[in-house]
């Protein structure tokens, strides 16, 4: 439990009651828990979608049935779950609507099934509804070794979009190799010469014009050099801003006081210019989804029909060591998905 916002200090291991269980929801015994770079903003205060006072931080969980409500037919006690909700999610006990579950594939780990929800949902919907991705695309995927960034890059290869991974550290390349061996242009980011890296990978693939999409959770000043690179017609998509979050367990007077700094002299766009570069600029928060069922449920059959392999974990952690994982999110080393096991 979070007591308070603005300190990973404050995540306290705590006996709370159950949920209630309603009508279709299930109550599942969480055996592994997925962290997103999300929760490392609720736990720092700097997440407009978290509530007041003390809550259960965490998005999404995987586990087995326990209990399931009367009108519930799809699932029974024992199933094997992924789940996604809107907080909550660390815990060793969770009640969910099953609308927000999927079965687990019984080859995969509790650990695997822990790490897929949201990074597949967030990267789904952010490509395909607001980025139309399509097999002509060519798509700049910033964070291409996080959980999402594997994501998004399978996601374009199962819709035979072309891709350029943006990473920052070249230890991260062979993960992708290994992983996207036809991968043809990754970019180990350079904060000075950025756009002119987006620019070679695009002559790289035969993008001419530039990449039709970027979708980036980083911003900060990385922001120019893909916008810049930006096909007529092309839409860059944000979830989140990495390169604008502040390191440490808090924010602090000398974090907000760079936090302010980045904010004023960050990249602006004129909405007056975007007619004539024929461009636009999305964003999206997948939580605020959580309550239109019919969207979020048909998003879910269409990343089920994309079939994607199960996520790479590339960090394991035991549930009295969750800060400890989040804090390695601060740090930007991560590949694939950090996972909290849950014993």
């Amino acid at each position: 439990m979070l007591s308070k916002k603005g300190n990973l200090k404050n995540l306290h291991l705590r006996t709370v009651e159950s949920e209630p269980l309603g009508a279709d929801d299930a109550r599942v015994r969480v055996r592994a828990v997925g962290l997103n770079f999300a929760d490392v903003f609720t736990a720092l205060g700097l997440y407009a979608a978290a509530p007041e006072g003390a809550f259960t931080p965490g998005l999404e969980c995987c586990g087995e049935i326990l209990e399931v409500g009367r009108d519930v037919d799809d699932f029974r006690v024992g199933d094997r779950v992924m789940c996604v909700k809107r907080f909550g999610a660390f815990a060793d006990e969770v009640t969910c609507p099953t609308r927000q579950m999927r079965a687990l594939p019984r080859e995969w780990s509790f650990e695997q099934g822990a790490g897929f929800l949201v990074q597949g949902l967030t990267s789904y919907y952010g490509l395909k509804r607001l980025g139309d991705v399509r097999e002509t695309s060519t798509v700049l995927v910033h964070s291409a070794a996080g959980g999402c960034g594997l994501a998004s890059l399978g996601i374009c290869e199962r819709l035979g979009a072309t891709a350029i991974a943006v990473i920052g550290d070249a230890s991260k390349v062979e993960t992708l190799k290994e992983r996207f061996p036809k991968l043809r242009a990754i970019i180990v980011r350079d904060r000075k010469r950025f756009g002119a890296q987006v620019r070679d990978a695009c002559d790289a693939v035969g993008a001419v014009e530039g990449v039709d999409v970027v979708f980036d959770a980083t911003l900060g000043d990385f922001f120019s050099g893909g916008w810049e690179n930006v096909a007529r017609g092309g839409r860059y998509v944000v979830y989140g801003a990495a390169d604008l979050t502040p390191r440490g367990d808090s924010v602090g007077v000398l974090g907000w006081m760079k936090l302010a700094w980045k904010f004023l002299k960050r990249k602006k766009v004129d909405p007056l210019s975007l007619p004539g570069e024929n461009k636009g600029i999305l964003g999206f928060n997948l939580i605020w989804q959580f309550d239109k069922t019919e969207e979020l449920a048909a998003l879910l059959a269409e990343l089920d029909d994309l079939k994607l392999p199960a996520p790479k974990v590339g960090a394991t952690f035991a549930f009295e060591e969750l800060p400890e994982a989040l804090r390695l999110f601060q740090t930007g080393k991560t590949t694939g998905k950090v996972v909290v096991r849950v014993d």
